[in-house]
C-alpha cells in the first residue's frame, strides 16, 4: 500500500497550526503546514482555501489525532485540580 499525505485538520490561525505542529513533531509524526504563505499574505485565502492546514502521512493519522487529543485532556485535567 502506497502511503500518501492526507490533511489532519484545517486551522484559522498560523498559532495554533504552528503550535499542534510542534506537539506532533515532537511525537515523531512528520507533518507540514500547508498553505501557510498564501494566507499569510493574502488572509481572503483562508476562506477560500481551507485556510491553514496540517497534513500527515495516512498512516501516522490516527497517532496524529491521539496526540493531539491527549495533550488537550490532560491541559483539562491539569485546569481542574487547580
Amino acid at each position: 500500500m502506497e502511503d500518501k499525505l492526507v490533511t489532519f485538520k484545517n486551522y484559522d490561525s498560523m498559532v495554533d497550526a504552528m503550535f499542534e505542529q510542534e506537539l506532533l513533531k515532537e511525537n515523531n509524526i512528520e507533518c507540514s503546514i500547508n498553505n501557510e504563505d498564501s494566507v499569510d499574505l493574502l488572509p481572503m485565502f483562508g476562506e477560500i482555501n481551507d485556510g491553514l492546514r496540517i497534513v500527515v502521512m495516512e498512516n501516522d493519522l490516527e497517532m496524529a489525532r491521539k496526540v493531539i487529543e491527549d495533550y488537550y485532556n490532560q491541559l483539562e485535567i491539569n485546569r481542574s485540580e487547580v
